[in-house]
């Protein structure tokens, strides 16, 4: 799909906006669906960061751009804690924070991210070290190195971030790969390196080159390390109470003796900085719903002071421990050094900028036939009278194969897919996913996503063998396990007042008609 779609080839009203996002115009775009929004981010040719309300859309986001687009999408995530200090974590939310780091410093064209993964600091750079066939590794070198990265070395491989050094043979387990690796050395030469099933060891194609990612985002500098412990000490000194200065002794002594790895102390770490630090200044920043978006980052900062308050007093906490997230007024003043877009259902205000110009458009999201070819056929055929062109994202080769006949036994001419818009007419069935699509009748595209199409989005999303792969895009209607309570049945998800703010929860539905709500964040208990 890359360069499929452009500003200019849509027509109509497209043209202008694509001027308008080239020559850095701040524009409210309203009156577009979700899936339109997707389209439209699609079209941007220059780096671009994309604003949610919450980890769902952005998941979504990121899977329709990089459909729509052909491009490298980033999806930032947020960590699942950054005020109290945990030697027992799960890592998962933070590997995946980490990888989408490093795409974007290694050239993803799309960085997706909700606004809590936004607030949260990062470090300026991330590390990575690259082994390839045929070029010497010093072996020894390379494994302190693994360790300085947060890897650990481990009798056997079995989670992500660890490794195992027997004689000439290393097997790590990257944090950037879908499954470990073993490499095969012969003296300092990197031989072969073969990626294998950690759950059955079968063998999988063996590849020329591993880029392994660090394990943590904590790199502290010698010149940091004297400056840590100094103001570990200072905070313990300042502990509100007697019970607070035991705990905040113990919580720096740890941190102290564990050679400084742990995130707590990210606020203080010379390589840390915000989110806007590492964007270049052409980049364009686009907000997805801007009130959603401000009503969420007004919660999330009034919870994190209270949170703070409360564990300052308990001791679980340090006072740098607030700069764990970017300083609220920090975050809206550097916006508008940036190119911006909002993306709108409807009209309303934008919030974190003042647009100088407006554009309207009309979406309709795509029906959903949910296996109902007969539906189908009545919508092409009337699509077909009207000069409509008509792409059906079938989500699987076997799905298009399936489709492409079933549409040639009705009377349906189905057309191979040209290298852009302009040269494209009539009807094409594509073997990959879009979740929905939309209509633009002003251009006469349909575009039918593989969640319309389908009961079920083939390959779009699967259960990993192991919990911390979290299951990323639960539709209504599906079975999900939670590590508590058990099977229940997704309802669908709301958003509900508390005293913290408006959030959002997946509702489960279980025997008898008891309902579970599962804040999204919390996500990885199913």
């Amino acid at each position: 799909m890359k360069d499929f779609f452009s500003f200019d080839n849509l027509g109509g009203e497209y043209p202008l906006l694509g001027r308008d996002v080239a020559n850095g115009v701040p524009t409210a775009v309203f009156g577009v669906s979700d899936a339109h929004k997707y389209l439209i981010a699609s079209l941007v040719r220059r780096p671009l960061v994309y604003f949610t309300a919450d980890a769902l859309t952005a998941k979504r986001a990121a899977d329709a751009i990089a459909a729509l687009s052909g491009k490298k999408v980033a999806l930032l995530t947020a960590k699942d804690e950054v005020l109290t200090y945990r030697k027992a974590l799960s890592k998962d939310a933070l590997f995946r924070r980490i990888c989408a780091l490093w795409e974007w410093q290694n050239g993803a064209d799309v960085l997706v991210a909700d606004v809590e993964a936004a607030i949260q600091i990062i470090p300026r750079r991330i590390k990575a070290v690259t082994v390839e066939v045929g070029k010497e590794t010093d072996l020894g070198v390379l494994v302190q190195t693994l360790v300085k990265m947060g890897y650990s070395r481990e009798y056997e491989v079995e989670a992500k971030g660890t490794f195992a050094l027997r004689g000439d043979i290393l097997d790590i387990y990257p944090v950037n790969c879908e499954h470990p690796v073993r490499v095969d050395f012969f003296g300092d030469e990197a031989e072969a390196i073969k990626p294998y099933d950690e759950v059955t060891a079968e063998r999988l194609p063996q590849v020329r080159r591993i880029d392994i990612v660090a394990a943590t985002d904590v790199f502290p500098t010698d010149a940091d390390k004297e400056e840590v412990e100094r103001t570990l000490r200072s905070e313990v000194k300042h502990a509100p109470g007697s019970a607070a200065f035991t705990r905040l002794s113990a919580i720096a002594d740890e941190i102290v003796s564990g050679g400084l790895s742990s995130g707590f102390i990210l606020p203080l770490l010379e390589n840390s900085c915000d989110l806007f630090s590492v964007l270049d200044e052409e980049t364009l920043l686009v907000f997805d719903e801007c009130k959603l978006i401000r009503d969420k980052l007004d919660g999330l900062y009034k919870e994190h002071a209270e949170r703070l308050a409360q564990l300052y007093e308990g001791g679980e906490v340090m006072r740098f421990s607030a700069r764990q997230y970017v300083e609220r007024e920090d975050f809206l003043s550097n916006i508008p050094s940036f190119r911006n877009l909002a993306l709108q259902t409807f009209m309303g205000e934008t919030f974190f900028f003042s647009p100088l110009k407006i554009r309207n458009f009309t979406s309709t999201p795509a029906r959903k036939y949910l296996n109902s070819l007969p539906d189908l056929h009545v919508d092409l055929a009337a699509w077909q009278k009207t000069g409509y062109r008509v792409m059906l994202w079938c989500g699987s080769g076997e799905r298009a194969e399936k489709l492409g006949s079933d549409l040639g036994e009705n009377g349906f001419t189905v057309s191979p897919l040209p290298a852009a818009l302009e040269d494209f007419k009539g009807i094409a069935v594509l073997g990959e996913s879009l979740e929905h699509g939309f209509l633009l009748h002003e251009c006469k595209l349909a575009v039918v996503g593989t969640g319309d199409l389908f009961l079920k989005s083939a390959g779009a999303r699967r259960v990993k063998k192991r919990r911390g792969d979290l299951f990323l895009a639960p539709e209504v209607g599906d079975y999900a396990v939670h590590e508590t309570y058990g099977v229940g049945r997704i309802t669908g998800t709301k958003k509900i007042e508390t005293t913290d703010g408006t959030k959002e929860y997946i509702a489960l539905e279980y025997k008898d008609g008891d309902t579970l709500y599962v804040p999204v964040e919390q996500m990885d208990v199913l």
